[in-house]
């Protein structure tokens, strides 16, 4: 069967195809987290937005951005390199997709990036995070719908979970009473 054109692959799958391949080329270490790395670890779920750990170095910032606004892209060069630098999150669009770029700053999401594996994305190889590492992501934020995500997680990966590897890293920033780490254990 043909590969689909640009055209006929969903919107999402496109923008993400065009990030993956510009932060290839750059050399930007990145990894794939949010909803579409919980589908790649865990069971797919509706998602509208893509979230990416993004190791930039702010001199490259500029170009970088100048690369994705030649696929499309849409945002203010000049307020996504504030935010970037500042705040360590920055929003880009393609057409309706949300595009959020995440600095590692803690070391937890640093490891979360260097433990990043090579997965088969849709039109190209794309670094996606672990399940360890979406399982500790989604404990740091833990809304409701990452509550959601760390049970498909965990239900998915039950038998291959390093939690040594998820408690070290948690005891880095929080407490291993910390009713989140509680929760996860009840789940466990």
């Amino acid at each position: 069967m043909p590969e689909p054109t640009d055209d006929q692959r969903d919107p999402l799958s496109s923008a993400l195809d065009d990030l993956v391949e510009v932060l290839a080329r750059a050399g930007i270490a990145y990894a794939l987290i949010g909803g579409l790395a919980t589908g790649y670890r865990a069971r797919p779920r509706y998602t509208k937005d893509i979230d990416l750990l993004v190791d930039v170095p702010q001199v490259a910032l500029p170009a970088l951005l100048d690369r994705l606004h030649d696929r499309g892209f849409t945002f203010d060069a000049r307020q996504v390199i504030e935010e970037f630098t500042r705040h360590h999150m920055a929003v880009l669009w393609r057409d309706d997709v949300r595009v959020d770029l995440l600095k590692p700053v803690l070391p937890a999401y640093r490891h979360v990036l260097e433990r990043a594996v090579i997965e088969t994305g849709p039109a190209s190889p794309i670094r996606v995070a672990t399940a360890e590492g979406l399982i500790l992501l989604k404990l740091l934020a833990f809304r409701l719908q990452d509550q959601t995500d760390i049970e498909a997680l965990v239900a998915a990966n039950r038998d291959t979970l390093d939690l040594d590897w998820i408690r070290h890293e948690w005891e880095s920033v929080f407490t291993v009473d910390d009713p989140r780490m509680l929760w996860l254990r009840d789940q466990l």
